[in-house]
């Protein structure tokens, strides 16, 4: 049987049992349902045990229709006064023990919406926590069920992601178009809570024959916000006519809001896991694609060569290949594929192929270009274009054969004297009837050539400066004029380039070949 003393206190009783006995001027007790003293009042001076000329009057405490205890007071016999007083003092208690309850239910209300919050930080599937958001809203406030919908990527659509107390019949019901619900364009356009009397007869709502065979009277609907952007919106319903109070508007805005950044964080946690996948594969891509790139130079009498390949991002546009040819021939190729990442990779591979595939029947460098265009041209966009530079060296007959198809000039230092390797062709891969001439170059020993892409002259430091071509003469004229290997004068070239830069983030994949002429003994040659 409940008390008075499980909605207030004994101290709390036993101080309204002392103001009402002083008030009153008699003796006021507080009673338990079958009779017990809960409380009485303190030693109060004029007022006494009731002697026998004094009546005791009795008023029964409620409490949401049920006897929780009675206030008995003594006073003067046959007087109307104390019937008065008690009967106000049982309100005054009934009110009290009313508005405790009601405190009781706030903080709880509040304690589950912490409990929520905190679950939101350890739960990372969605429909798992919009569905205890649904199951905690039914809870907390005095609703029969709820609904959550959330919009889809073009926001046309409320998508059902949670439901709670409605049948699986009404779930169903049917699509959520925005441009047909009336209610949800007034919950987007003015991002406030909208209330429906009742669903069975509001001329907004969108399904009222479903609405009324499942049982729904009353209706809630919250914006679910996220920083001013309305993701989804939550449904309150009851199964009764039910105008909700402040506190409960307050509390469904509340939750509401929480569920919006549950949304976003579950959106946020989905795009991280899918880029971290994404950058996992193309790791994996990148570490296909460098072995690509020949991991050390090829031995060939009479030639010092050497490498260098820095990409900029995982996967590059940039290569250099060295392919041995016949009679001690090597032929170098660098390219410089246009754009970057997945893309330029591919077309990458796609003309290291079929260079590599075309080089191996045709000798003459004009007609492999040609070859290799034309493939481009018609396996690949119009905006995919490659700049390549393809040489054969000869070293018994100390020459260098060349095609430079809109290439950086490669570079040959001779007796400290640096010369651009300049003429070649347009680029490969736009034009499919594009014709490409092909060069030779007698070589000398102590010859020193450099191939290289425009990641090179084209880094660029903190002032927006290029590293550009005169620097990039200097360096290299420096290393060659102190007899340094072909391996020795890249790293050189790539020190002092880096050192203009700095910690400069890089915008280009950068390659460089470095060829050295060894003693031929074949005499000077132009």
């Amino acid at each position: 049987m409940a008390t008075l003393t499980e909605h207030l206190s004994p101290e709390a009783l036993a101080q309204l049992a002392t103001v009402f006995s002083i008030a009153s001027g008699g003796q006021v007790r507080v009673l338990s349902p079958d009779g017990e003293v809960l409380a009485r009042p303190d030693k109060i001076e004029g007022v006494g045990t009731p002697g026998p000329d004094q009546q005791t009057v009795e008023a029964k405490v409620f409490v949401s229709g049920e006897h929780v205890g009675t206030i008995s007071l003594s006073g003067q016999a046959d007087a109307v006064e104390p019937v008065r007083l008690a009967g106000l003092m049982r309100d005054i208690i009934a009110r009290l023990c009313e508005q405790a309850g009601q405190i009781r239910l706030r903080i709880e209300e509040l304690a589950a919406m912490y409990r929520m919050t905190a679950v939101f930080t350890e739960r990372r599937d969605l429909k798992e926590i919009l569905q205890l958001v649904a199951e905690t809203m039914v809870n907390v406030t005095d609703a029969d069920a709820c609904s959550i919908r959330v919009f889809n990527e073009d926001r046309t659509e409320l998508l059902r992601m949670a439901a709670f107390g409605l049948s699986g019949e009404y779930t169903i019901k049917g699509p959520i178009q925005l441009s047909d619900s009336k209610i949800d364009q007034e919950v987007l356009a003015g991002g406030k809570v909208v209330y429906i009397a009742d669903e069975r007869t509001d001329e907004r709502v969108l399904y009222k024959v479903e609405a009324q065979r499942e049982g729904i009277v009353s209706a809630l609907c919250a914006p679910m916000s996220y920083r001013g952007r309305i993701e989804g919106i939550i449904r309150v319903y009851t199964r009764r006519p039910h105008e909700f109070d402040w506190f409960e508007t307050s509390l469904i805005r509340g939750v509401a809001s929480q569920a919006a950044t549950a949304v976003v964080n579950a959106r946020l946690y989905q795009e991280a896991v899918q880029a971290e996948n994404i950058r996992r594969h193309l790791r994996l891509a990148g570490d296909v694609q460098k072995r690509m790139i020949p991991d050390r130079p090829p031995q060939i009498d009479g030639l010092d060569v050497a490498g260098i390949y820095v990409p900029c991002f995982e996967l590059g546009g940039d290569f250099y290949d060295f392919l041995e040819l016949p009679d001690g021939r090597l032929g170098v190729c660098v390219a410089d594929v246009v754009g970057k990442g997945v893309r330029a990779s591919l077309l990458m591979s796609s003309t290291r192929s079929a260079l590599r595939a075309h080089a191996a029947h045709l000798s003459d460098l004009s007609e492999i270009l040609t070859a290799v265009n034309v493939d481009l041209c018609r396996e690949s966009e119009l905006a995919d274009f490659v700049t390549l530079f393809y040489g054969v060296f000869d070293a018994q007959a100390g020459t260098l054969t060349y095609c430079s198809a809109g290439h950086e000039p490669a570079l040959l230092f001779r007796d400290g004297q640096v010369r651009e390797l300049t003429g070649g062709s347009g680029i490969v891969g736009i034009i499919e009837t594009m014709q490409f001439r092909q060069e030779t170059l007698g070589l000398q020993s102590g010859d020193v050539l450099m191939i290289f892409s425009d990641g090179l002259p084209e880094a660029v430091n903190f002032r927006d400066e290029a590293f550009g071509r005169r620097r990039v003469h200097a360096a290299a004229l420096d290393a060659c004029q102190k007899d340094r290997s072909a391996k020795s004068i890249g790293k050189h070239l790539l020190w002092q380039m880096r050192r203009f830069a700095g910690l400069k983030t890089r915008g280009d994949d950068l390659t460089l070949v470095t060829i050295k002429i060894r003693d031929l003994g074949l005499g000077n040659r132009d």
